[in-house]
């Protein structure tokens, strides 16, 4: 069942220690520098209406039970997850975007694999624009060599095995 997952869910993202943690902000801006991500893991948990600016070269980034937040990040070698956010806004360059439980959302992605989602719904992806959102995206989308390759519109919806397209994401 649903509920089951969410509680799987959060007992998993609990033991994970991260290198960079923010946890249970409400209303916040929160500007995180690229001196504490570059090559982090960052755990965000727990956000709600806050604004997060993480320029730089990260690790990956782990966001969970977000609501109502804007997120502007710096690409991401390794992956993106996202559970349980809902209702919010992401500007992210990643490898590859892992995204479950997660409601009304919009994505400026650049992914260079396919995005795969499951158990969303009311999902927007668009192309995240050259300019990144913040000053000095270029070089650091260059500094992760996640340049070349962008399948922003490639979405893999894991309860959606029909040949139609599914209904829980779309494209801007």
């Amino acid at each position: 069942s649903k509920q089951w997952y969410q509680r799987r869910v959060r007992g998993r993202f609990a033991k994970f220690g991260g290198d960079v943690i923010v946890t249970d902000r409400t209303g916040e801006t929160l500007e995180i520098s690229r001196e504490q991500t570059s090559g982090k893991d960052v755990l965000l948990r727990d956000l709600t209406s806050c604004t997060v600016h993480i320029p730089g070269v990260l690790g990956t980034l782990h966001c969970t039970n977000c609501v109502r937040c804007a997120f502007t990040v710096g690409p991401i070698t390794g992956s993106l997850f996202l559970e349980g956010c809902s209702e919010s806004e992401f500007r992210v360059t990643c490898q590859q975007a892992r995204i479950h439980t997660t409601h009304n959302a919009t994505f400026h992605i650049h992914v260079t694999s396919k995005a795969i989602i499951e158990d969303c719904t009311g999902l927007r992806f668009g192309e995240r624009g050259r300019d990144g959102g913040y000053e000095g995206y270029g070089e650091d989308l260059e500094r992760s060599g996640l340049g070349k390759v962008n399948n922003w519109s490639e979405v893999d919806d894991f309860n959606w095995l029909s040949k139609e397209p599914s209904p829980n994401w779309t494209t801007l």
